[in-house]
């Protein structure tokens, strides 16, 4: 589903947007003219309906340079392991934290024993064990021809968690993971690393960069007047209050 000149949908757990598998977050498509880079991997059981969702585009899946990760969570960086067994030349890009979970398929770390426990994944799910390329740190930048996206820590959902934010279309986009959604959401759970002030502070940082475009990790995308989204979310900070939950 194409979103923007640059932008495609083609993956997501939402009944009405590009349905991939019920438990995919949605995973992003970003043209850089010389290849493409994904936000996050979905949870690995419908890599073929993600790659066909990029045919059905009008894309080339072979040339998907780089899946990187928001944060540890299934059903964004559990189909790590699938990606790389169905694009044997694809690279992947995650926190230090979240890459070294990946690499041992530590389920504890993130939530994954948690989350089955509580009926949001099927019982026979598992984390899949992935190494990935590189790691990425607190303002680091990576992209894909002329499209950079800079990395922005923004723990509170979860440990490790990263936005990324470039200038996509000409205007100042913010891919945010689980850190915000659209109606100034934010997503708390019972989870070790979920951190409410940590989760205000992100919001917070989010906002300065003043975004035009909000494409968050569920939800629908926002592609225009993002600042509206971040604006409600702040006007209850500012309160004493914590956002809107995601429900």
């Amino acid at each position: 589903m194409r979103l923007t000149e640059r932008v495609f949908l083609v993956g997501s757990g939402e009944p009405d947007l590009a349905t991939t598998d019920p438990i995919d977050s949605q995973v992003y498509l970003v043209d850089g003219r010389d290849g493409y880079l994904c936000i996050d991997a979905g949870a690995g059981r419908s890599i073929d309906a993600i790659l066909g969702a990029a045919r059905d585009d009008g894309l080339d899946p072979e040339a998907i340079r780089w899946v990187v990760l928001t944060h540890g969570h299934a059903d964004h960086a559990g189909g790590a392991a699938a990606w790389r067994r169905a694009l044997p030349g694809v690279k992947l890009a995650a926190s230090t934290e979240v890459g070294g979970w990946l690499a041992s398929g530590d389920e504890t770390a993130t939530s994954v024993d948690r989350a089955r426990a509580a009926g949001m994944y099927p019982a026979e799910y598992r984390l899949a064990a992935c190494e990935i390329d590189r790691a990425l740190a607190d303002g680091d930048v990576i992209g894909i021809g002329d499209v950079s996206l800079k990395a922005i820590a923004t723990p509170g959902h979860a440990a490790g968690h990263l936005a990324f934010a470039g200038e996509l279309d000409g205007v100042t986009t913010v891919f945010s993971g689980d850190a915000l959604f659209p109606e100034g959401r934010i997503l708390l759970q019972d989870t070790w690393d979920c951190d409410l002030h940590d989760a205000l502070r992100s919001v917070e940082r989010l906002s300065e960069l003043r975004p035009e475009r909000l494409f968050a990790g569920h939800l629908a995308p926002v592609l225009g007047g993002a600042d509206r989204h971040f604006a409600i979310a702040l006007d209850r900070i500012k309160r004493l209050l914590v956002p809107d939950g995601l429900l």
